[in-house]
């Protein structure tokens, strides 16, 4: 609003004096015509009293041209010479006394000489124009000037001046006030949600979940509301699944520390015979190894999400890889009868970490063996189709339910159909599998088989071997 008032207000001023000094350019041409006209005559008939003067003719023009065009209240000058020292003719108006010069001579040296009419200030109320031109049978040039008041002009802006002072004052006000009006209805929201937030930190954590209101869902407050609620699921979906993680974890670690210490307890709590000691030994061995395993596993998940980029990129046969795997697996599936067999097809070569990928094997191909009931046949198969590579581990264990196949991969669960089979481990072989999997980019799901059991299938897109070996 100020710069537009102040815009205005030199647009119309210069508007204002550009018309004032074209007034002033006409009145200054008509006089210089009016000049030449009046001296052309009096060198045509003799002038009384001018006998022995050449500038008498000039001045007695000049003085004749001043009485004759009155300029409407005007102020004029005629002078003579290259830096206008010489009076012809005055004529006082613009408000200046008979006997009072408007333009001080010291200021006639740079007023003289512009062969066109130029516009200059007098002072801080009156404005001219000024030419300098020859007049034929003149050897010095003659200096004309036409001055004004600008006392009118001056009024009119000073006028304008007071008007866009008060609007802009009011506008001001009425702009604070609409503003500030505007700005509690704005931030009213911010307010309403910022309260939420606060009531929401006050609250204990099994509180349920959390989620602002949102006011509406279409405008940036909303927008803002809507994505705070994402933030506040993932965080609840965080918090509810690292309660849940430490409640398995202190379950499953729970047993084996409680065998160790019984059976440590009943050795040290009486004598008792070579025999018994060995199996309470046997016993705290076995429980010692399954806790180291769950605690290396745990280990494990924690390394993968501290490390920002935990694979090391290298050229894995998978065919050669699943074949070690079954080696190692040989006395845990000979000891429930089981036979595996594995089938290759295409190029198996994948980049990846060689760690996690036998991982991964190692998980899924012993998860088989221990819910498969004896002298099961399990299949293990791999094949590279352009873009993917696919690994596959068919079991005959119980079916597992829709339900069950959605939550198979979730740390420490346990399926319902297979509670009731005797097992070891750490309970977190697919979790791990499915995080190393992903690691890689790559799927993992179960499907169910047409007649009994259930297929593990992995896919890994090749595209990530590329991508590590051009790295």
């Amino acid at each position: 609003m100020v710069l537009f008032s102040v815009a205005t207000y030199v647009r119309y001023r210069a508007a204002a004096l550009s018309a004032f000094d074209v007034d002033l350019r006409n009145n200054l041409e008509t006089l210089r015509a009016a000049l030449v006209e009046e001296l052309s005559d009096v060198r045509q008939r003799p002038i009384p009293g001018a006998e022995g003067s050449i500038a008498d003719p000039l001045r007695y023009a000049a003085g004749r041209t001043l009485e004759d065009f009155r300029l409407n209240g005007l102020y004029a000058e005629i002078r003579l010479g290259p830096e206008a020292e010489a009076l012809l003719a005055r004529l006082p108006g613009a408000g200046v006394e008979a006997d009072q010069a408007l333009i001080p001579d010291a200021e006639w040296r740079s007023l003289a000489g512009f062969p066109q009419a130029r516009p200059f200030e007098v002072g801080p109320r009156h404005r001219g124009s000024v030419e300098t031109f020859s007049a034929a049978g003149e050897p010095r040039p003659i200096t004309v000037v036409v001055a004004d008041t600008t006392r009118l002009v001056d009024a009119t802006l000073g006028s304008i001046r007071r008007a866009l002072i008060e609007f802009g004052i009011a506008g001001l006000a009425l702009a604070v006030a609409g503003g500030y009006g505007l700005a509690l209805r704005a931030l009213r929201p911010i307010d309403v949600l910022t309260k939420q937030a606060s009531a929401m930190a006050s609250l204990p954590e099994s509180a349920g979940p959390h989620r602002l209101d949102v006011p509406s869902p279409g405008d940036e407050l909303g927008r803002l509301a809507s994505t705070f609620n994402s933030l506040l699921a993932k965080i609840d979906a965080s918090v509810s699944q690292t309660r849940s993680f430490i409640a398995d974890a202190a379950h499953e670690l729970k047993t084996p520390v409680a065998i160790v210490r019984t059976e440590a307890e009943l050795s040290l709590s009486e004598e008792r015979p070579v025999e018994e000691y060995q199996e309470s030994m046997r016993a705290i061995a076995a429980e010692s190894a399954r806790l180291s395993a769950l605690v290396s596993d745990l280990t494990l998940l924690a390394e993968g999400q501290l490390l920002d980029n935990p694979l090391e990129h290298r050229l894995v046969d998978l065919s050669e890889l699943l074949h070690e795997v079954t080696r190692s697996l040989r006395p845990l599936a000979t000891n429930r009868g089981i036979t595996v067999e594995i089938e290759t097809s295409g190029g198996t070569e994948f980049r990846g970490d060689e760690r996690l990928l036998r991982r991964i094997s190692t998980n899924l191909l012993e998860n088989a063996i221990k819910f498969s009931p004896t002298g099961s046949s399990i299949g293990v198969a791999v094949a590279a189709d352009p873009g993917r590579v696919e690994i596959r581990v068919l079991d005959e264990a119980p079916t597992l339910s829709p339900e069950e196949r959605g939550k198979v991969f979730e740390r420490f669960y346990r399926s319902p159909t297979t509670r009731d089979i005797e097992r070891t481990g750490s309970g977190l072989g697919l979790a791990i599998a499915q995080w190393a999997v992903k690691l890689h980019g790559g799927t993992i799901r179960v499907e169910p088989r047409k007649e009994r059991g259930n297929a593990f299938i992995v896919e890994l897109p090749s595209r990530v071997g590329r991508a590590a070996a051009t790295a």
